[in-house]
């Protein structure tokens, strides 16, 4: 899977951790196409530096609570000249936490609020994994990688629904490493902890450094570490690693 001839499609590739999957996913000399909620310019200009440097690239809109939005994303894909998709890493979907205003407790939580969290994650990422499953069979062998959080395995007070959403995918992705494990293609997940980056500091403050001290390694992962996996598990040499999770926090779980 080199030399620019198989295409690596990652959602929501143009955040801190998306990027990061982004520039390693090129540097193993993939095609890649990068999607977008709402940031087009900060994802446009990503993928204008990916093809300065070498690598085609395409950003493309993607929202995962349209459920039209798999199937006009592959057309885009297929008329852009990228199809098929060889690669899949779902790593869209958006964190709400204790701290974020009007989303406190679950019990206090907008019925439609956590409702749309929960359903539009699950169903709009399953959704994409339906409509890049044909092309990704027909051409095997394949990588499908979801990015968890650890937050499935530590909970956390105000992410009850945002830790649902994450778990609905560590069984749909272990059933489905059976149904499509015989036609070459792997499913896996990546768990990260916390990630190192300003808004960790901002959100942790002074606690940061009792979080950091309930790791083996003493720190934050980065985002870099957090992709060196996703990178592994999406190379030829992964081919036996299906319905596996690899959890990257820093040795915490």
């Amino acid at each position: 899977m080199t030399n620019h001839t198989t295409t690596a499609l990652v959602t929501g590739g143009a955040g801190l951790l998306g990027s990061a999957i982004t520039r390693t996913l090129s540097g193993a000399g993939h095609r890649l196409v990068i999607t977008y909620q709402r940031d087009a310019d900060r994802a446009e200009a990503l993928a204008a530096d990916l093809r300065a440097n070498g690598t085609p690239a395409l950003a493309l809109p993607f929202d995962l609570a349209d459920p039209t939005a798999a199937r006009t994303l592959l057309h885009s894909i297929d008329q852009s000249g990228f199809a098929p998709v060889n690669i899949l890493v779902n790593n869209a979907i958006p964190q709400t936490d204790a701290r974020r205003p009007g989303f406190a407790t679950f019990t206090e939580a907008e019925d439609a609020g956590w409702r749309n969290l929960v359903r539009h994650n699950v169903e709009g990422t399953l959704d994409l994994i339906r409509a890049v499953l044909p092309g990704m069979r027909a051409a095997g062998p394949g990588r499908i990688v979801s990015i968890s959080s650890s937050l499935v395995h530590e909970g956390m007070p105000g992410a009850v629904a945002y830790t649902a959403a994450k778990a609905a995918l560590h069984g749909a992705s272990r059933s489905l490493a059976w149904e499509v494990g015989p036609d070459g293609i792997t499913v896996n997940l990546v768990t990260p902890g916390l990630i190192a980056s300003e808004r960790a500091e901002q959100m942790l403050g002074d606690a940061i450094a009792g979080v950091t001290a309930g790791t083996p390694i003493g720190r934050l992962v980065t985002a870099a570490e957090v992709a060196a996996a996703v990178g592994f598990l999406v190379s030829p040499g992964a081919a036996g690693i299906t319905a596996a999770e690899v959890v990257v926090d820093g040795g915490k779980n």
